[in-house]
């Protein structure tokens, strides 16, 4: 990465959170409501059973609505499990986010450790919903710097149906990316549906 590189990106992160932290709760709320109904309307999520979802936190798209509906519909929830000693996220099972959930990792929702947990196989996750601080419009993610989502949807979870959550003001028009950047299949935001079909081995 050139130093080029790293400056606009860490502006970009820097503009887009910054964007998106001026939104009042009541907008957050609202636009998060649109987002969650466009994830629910697409065909392409409706199909999946096994679905890993972000516990969303500070100004990031809200996805306690998405959990409750996907749980509500009868398919099997998972959200991360942050191990930073080992620099990786798990999936664990979730069945009431109310009762299944503390703060975690820099506060984060996450399950409790102290609790008998069901950890579900990244490999028989079929969609994840991610967060991110910026997306363009090419399919490009920057998160927030640690690498988590990268490591996971790469790895174990390369299988999975990305689905980017964020409002229209995290989209750039281009993004400088890295070769360990993982790139979004679909992106949500309160306006559009970006999607880029993936080519995928039968």
């Amino acid at each position: 990465m050139t130093e080029n590189q790293a400056a606009e990106r860490q502006l970009l992160r820097r503009q887009c959170l910054a964007a998106r932290a001026l939104l009042s709760p009541t907008e957050r709320a609202a636009l998060s409501r649109q987002i969650v109904d466009s994830v629910m309307r697409l065909p392409v999520f409706q199909e999946k059973n096994s679905v890993f979802i972000y516990c969303s936190y500070q100004s990031e798209v809200e996805t306690w609505d998405l959990i409750r509906r996907c749980l509500a519909a009868g398919k099997t929830v998972c959200v991360p499990l942050t191990q930073p000693a080992q620099s990786r996220m798990s999936a664990v099972v979730i069945t009431n986010p109310a009762l299944d959930l503390i703060p975690g990792y820099k506060g984060i929702p996450e399950p409790d450790f102290a609790a008998p947990l069901r950890f579900l196989p990244p490999s028989q996750i079929e969609a994840a919903v991610i967060p991110g601080a910026v997306f363009d419009r090419a399919g490009n993610r920057l998160g927030y710097g640690g690498g988590y989502y990268d490591r996971f949807l790469s790895g174990a979870a390369a299988q999975a149906l990305r689905i980017g959550l964020a409002f229209s003001r995290q989209v750039a028009d281009h993004l400088p990316a890295l070769p360990h950047d993982v790139p979004m299949d679909v992106l949500v935001t309160e306006q559009e549906v970006f999607s880029w079909p993936r080519a995928r081995a039968t």
